[in-house]
């Protein structure tokens, strides 16, 4: 039974939601909130943020994303779809909707084979029609409106999907029932319009990043296998069928396979007991777990050349030691490479750069633990001759001291204030600890960062990573 809100309660969620800056500032100068760890019986990961007293509860969901090697973007398809609803919500007639899916997904790739048979397209068309007569797309977001639930969304993290909502404390119970319920019966209806509209985003996402050739030549070298590899080659044509469609959500949503985060105005016991009982079992279909994906050892420097970039570009990379400290390898980063204030950005005008930009990533691209990749970019208009050899004769002899302390504290306050805004409210602080509690599953939960940082482990971090090899791609007009 779905108990609606009064008016009084969804007006108070609504105003509240969006935050505002006085209470970010207050947010920031409080103690952070107690972490409640613990897994319910059917082996769903919580983790629970208790803030009593706080009008409003969120939660975020975190997956990784799981696309089959032919079809890159399908997690995100699949979990734009389980918006539209389950049997349950939405469905007039399940077992007639379910055939109509079926008969839909079948007719649709016939017209795909052959778009000017005419039969086809009509076939097409009349199961649409039956299709759409038999399901309610903005029936479960009604539902989920009654409880009252205030803006729930997908966000891609690539490679992780969340999905983020707020309520208010008391629908706690019925909320965890149609998260479980989404998970469990889901009808992924209009799945074909949101792999469409996951492709067109993809394609725009190529045409305006002017580096795309440049890091897909890097991963070719030192990660071929990583999802990001196959999310950078051109758009396909082509479409999953239904049963991959299923198969991807189900795999994707197995309990062991995600995080839920819930911050809030809840006790910790009480949310426990509401949660366990919820989620005491699944009927999901076992699934395979994906291997781990890590760059791979480079014994040599490697090389290449790509044409088309907007400037030229040197693209550097070092594999990176797996469960690294999240906030020293940042920090790190930051100090050796992230702008005009970072060791490289200060020393290449000194020698002869003087429009060249820098930046960093670490990990990049992201991955469970952090086994990936440290990458330097070094953009300078005025050529790419000898530009790589130089930003790594500077980066290796930045690691031969420990950084200076001012510079280290610079680096440092760079990373609090890029935490600090991405948890700007407590929305975004449940979407971002369960997106970390995922990554990094080996490492405690980010609630506050450090006021100070170790000179030393910096040091040490930077020299063994830079004493292996990089993969260099030197990108030109």
């Amino acid at each position: 039974m779905v108990r609606r809100a009064s008016a009084k309660a969804l007006l108070l969620l609504v105003a509240l939601a969006g935050g505002g800056a006085a209470a970010r500032a207050q947010a920031q100068a409080d103690p952070p909130p107690e972490l409640v760890a613990f897994t319910t019986p059917d082996g769903t990961r919580f983790l629970l943020l208790p803030a009593p007293g706080m009008p409003l509860l969120h939660w975020a969901i975190a997956t990784l994303a799981d696309d089959p090697p032919a079809l890159p973007g399908l997690s995100m398809a699949v979990m734009l779809a389980a918006q539209g609803g389950t049997w349950r919500t939405g469905s007039h007639e399940p077992a007639r909707e379910r055939e109509a899916l079926d008969r839909l997904d079948q007719h649709y790739h016939a017209w795909l084979a052959n778009p000017a048979d005419a039969e086809a397209g009509a076939a097409l068309l009349r199961w649409q029609a039956v299709a759409a007569e038999l399901g309610d797309p903005e029936a479960h977001g009604r539902v989920m409106a009654s409880l009252p639930v205030y803006r729930p969304e997908v966000l891609d993290r690539a490679p992780v999907c969340l999905v983020v909502a707020s309520t208010v404390p008391e629908a706690l119970g019925d909320l965890a029932e149609r998260v479980r319920e989404r998970r469990e019966e889901n009808a992924l209806r209009e799945l074909q319009a949101r792999w469409i509209e996951t492709v067109v985003q993809r394609a725009d996402r190529q045409r305006r990043d002017g580096r795309t050739a440049l890091h897909a030549e890097v991963l070719a070298l030192a990660m071929p296998d990583h999802p990001l590899a196959r999310d950078l080659a051109p758009p396909r044509v082509g479409a999953p069928r239904r049963a991959e469609a299923i198969a991807t959500w189900q795999a994707m949503q197995r309990p062991e396979r995600t995080v839920h985060v819930l911050h809030g105005g809840f006790t910790a016991d009480s949310a426990r007991a509401v949660l366990e009982r919820c989620f005491a079992t699944t009927s999901l279909p076992p699934a395979a777990v994906p291997p781990p994906v890590s760059a791979r050892p480079i014994a040599n420097l490697r090389r290449s050349v790509v044409t088309g970039q907007r400037l030229p570009t040197a693209a550097i990379a070092f594999v990176l030691p797996p469960n690294t400290d999240r906030t020293t390898l940042e920090v790190a980063g930051r100090w050796l490479g992230g702008g005009a204030d970072s060791r490289l950005g200060q020393e290449l005008p000194r020698r002869g750069r003087p429009r060249a930009r820098v930046s960093c990533r670490a990990p990049w691209p992201p991955t469970v633990d952090g086994a990936s990749l440290l990458l330097l970019e070094v953009e300078d208009p005025d050529g790419i001759d000898g530009l790589a050899m130089l930003a790594l004769q500077v980066a290796h002899e930045a690691t031969a001291a420990a950084p200076p302390a001012a510079a280290l504290a610079t680096a440092l306050a760079g990373v609090q204030r890029d935490w600090l805004a991405a948890i700007a409210d407590p929305r975004q602080l449940a979407a971002a600890t369960a997106e970390a509690a995922l990554l990094w599953p080996r490492q405690a939960p980010r609630l506050r960062l450090p006021e100070r940082i170790d000179a030393a482990a910096v040091q040490r971090l930077l020299a063994q990573v830079l004493a292996n090899p990089p993969v260099v791609v030197e990108g030109t007009p």
